[in-house]
Order: structure tokens, then C-alpha cells, then sequence
């Protein structure tokens, strides 16, 4: 039985992760200034500046470069997103920049019923997203122009935000038979 995804795979993640109407914020979103100059931020790490995509952490470990190796950090596996940034700006602008996506495919291995081998064509692209920001402690709200708004974690230097059944594949009938909650987790420059 062969198995496939849909070509906008990656592109669904990535929209997802940024038209999602999530869930607001507990409590009161308020902005405020710290005496230090950065917005009300515990971890004392200025947003401004531009991250990197870092990891697509999944709570099971997946072997997509069929290497024998399995890991709960997807980006391990393949060699695309390799330059996915976030560029923050003072004026609580910014932008997504993507340059590349991931066309996965996979078959079921011979004699089993939940063991994959996969294959991975990296797509070139270029595509630039601009979007606003609010951040309030560790929390920050992203808006897409366009699209809905996104609750993100800033703890230390690393920016995060789970997508549930970020990662899924389909059978050729459109049933999904692989899905796996996503944490994307950017890493400032």
C-alpha cells in the first residue's frame, strides 16, 4: 500500500503556523516597557532581530532519512528549511521568510503495518510574509497580514509554538494515517 502526503504539506505547516486562529492569551495582554528598554520581558532577550528556524520537535521520534536513526527533531532528518528566518523589527513589524519547502512521500515497509520509508524532495522557494507583533512577558501574539494571529513562547533565546498535528500524512483516499503534534522552535541569531 503506498502512501503519500500532498504536495502542500509543507506549505499547510507553515500556514498554519501562521493564520491559525489560536486560543488568546490567558489573562490581560498589556504591553509594558521595562526600565531596561525591552518590552516587559523576563528572559531579557530583545525580540528584534532576526531566528532562525532551529528544530520541528515532535513528541515521537520519526526516521524520515531512513538512516536507521530516528529523531524527534524532524529538521535532523531532512536538509530543507535549512534558512527559515523571523525578522522582528522595533516598530513591532516584521516578516517570515521562507526558502525552501519539503515534498514528502513514503511507502509502508514490507511487512509491517506502522514503519515508513520515506523520501524528501527539497523545493526551492522564496516567499516573504510580513506580520505585526505584540509581546507581553514571555508571550508573543504574531499577526499575518492577511491571515489570524499566533500565541508563541519566548523562553531564553528560543521562540516557540506547538502546531497540533503539525506533521500529516495521507493514504490515497485522504485518510490520515500519520500525525504527529509539531513544536517549531526558532533560535535568535
Amino acid at each position: 500500500m503506498k502512501l503519500s502526503t500532498l504536495t502542500f504539506l509543507a506549505l499547510f505547516i507553515l500556514l498554519t503556523a501562521f493564520t491559525c486562529e489560536n486560543e488568546p492569551l490567558e489573562g490581560d495582554f498589556v504591553v509594558e516597557e521595562s526600565n531596561d528598554g525591552n518590552t516587559n520581558n523576563p528572559n531579557n532577550v530583545a525580540l528584534e532581530g532576526t531566528w532562525l528556524l532551529t528544530a520541528w520537535n515532535s513528541d515521537n521520534p520519526v526516521d524520515i532519512n531512513n538512516d536507521g536513526t530516528a529523531s524527534t527533531n524532524l529538521l535532523a532528518e531532512f536538509n530543507c528549511y535549512n534558512n527559515e528566518t523571523l525578522v522582528f523589527t522595533s516598530n513591532g513589524m516584521g516578516s517570515a521568510n521562507s526558502t525552501s519547502y519539503a515534498d514528502f512521500s513514503f511507502e509502508i515497509e514490507v511487512g509491517t503495518t506502522d514503519s515508513y520509508i520515506y523520501s524528501v524532495d527539497c523545493i526551492q522557494e522564496t516567499e516573504i510574509s510580513p506580520f505585526t507583533w505584540i509581546q507581553s512577558g514571555n508571550n508573543v501574539a504574531i499577526s499575518v497580514t492577511g491571515g489570524g494571529t499566533t500565541n508563541w513562547t519566548l523562553t531564553n533565546n528560543q521562540l516557540s509554538i506547538l502546531i497540533p498535528e503539525g506533521f500529516m500524512a495521507f493514504s490515497e483516499d485522504f485518510t490520515t494515517t500519520v500525525t504527529e503534534d509539531l513544536t517549531f522552535v526558532y533560535t535568535k541569531q
